[in-house]
């Protein structure tokens, strides 16, 4: 309702009532009693807008305030987290600031508040993907190996899920995070393929009796007769058996002997 509507209807009862004494003093009740209550209906009716309206101001200009004041709040706290990842180093990672900015970023996951903040914390979401992949990697303690970054599907789904041509907030850490995280998961799969490789290969080198003669199965007192002496021995004592590793030196190379309880359990080169 126009405010202009919302006066006339607070008018109105006045001049009804102004009418009504008029028809009081010439003695024409009827009219009078009519435009009496003519004044008492169009005066509630207006009191009820009128408190309607001042109502709806009020509450408008509260959410509004609300709003406000939450966007602010939301906003200071993706400024913090910016300001930590960009503290954060691969090599060596802070993990208490990397759990903060996790904590500082996490309503980011909320659509509905990024789309109330209207662009002002652009990127927030692959913020929030970097700095739990950070905090991952964190558990490494700077020690984060090829092999690490394969076994850890947590890590992996993260990185994979960034935007490959990211070109957002923070770019220059995060690209380069997920292209190294990839290669090194690339790199242990080739890894794991040589040592399947080595290892099929070593079998067969036992089965063939390509290590001077010696197999797993055989007595332990059968090593020097096919060797030699050995350049030293390496005994462990535990759970109830004795291992032993021979170690021997033949023309540059050194040759390992395992025993259990003096039977020979592997050879390696």
């Amino acid at each position: 309702m126009s405010l202009f509507a919302l006066c006339l209807l607070l008018v109105c009862p006045v001049l009804f009532l102004l009418i009504a004494f008029r028809c009081f003093r010439q003695h024409d009740y009827k009219w009078m009693a009519l435009f009496v209550c003519l004044a008492v209906a169009v005066g509630f009716i207006g009191g009820l807008k009128g408190y309607g309206e001042m109502d709806k101001r009020t509450k408008s200009t509260t959410e509004s305030t609300f709003d406000r004041d939450q966007k602010e709040n939301v906003t200071r706290r993706y400024d913090e987290a910016v300001d930590l990842l960009q503290e954060l180093d691969f090599n060596h990672p802070d993990r208490e600031k990397a759990e903060q900015a996790v904590r500082l970023l996490q309503d980011f996951q909320d659509e509905q508040l990024v789309d109330n903040l209207d662009g002002s914390c652009p990127d927030a979401g692959v913020l929030l993907a970097y700095a739990e992949a950070m905090n991952q990697i964190a558990t490494y303690r700077g020690h984060l190996t090829n092999r690490d970054v394969a076994g850890d599907r947590k890590l992996l789904s993260i990185v994979q899920d960034m935007p490959a041509s990211y070109k957002g907030k923070l770019a220059e850490k995060i690209v380069p995070l997920r292209r190294l995280i990839i290669s090194m998961n690339e790199a242990a799969a080739k890894e794991a393929k040589v040592d399947k490789e080595n290892a099929q290969k070593h079998a067969e080198n036992l089965s063939q009796g390509k290590y001077g003669g010696i197999h797993p199965g055989d007595s332990e007192d059968n090593i020097t007769a096919a060797y030699g002496e050995p350049s030293r021995v390496n005994v462990t004592q535990g759970e109830g058996a004795t291992v032993k590793q021979y170690v021997f030196d033949h023309n540059g190379r050194s040759i390992y002997v395992y025993t259990k309880d003096g039977i020979v359990t592997d050879v390696s080169k």
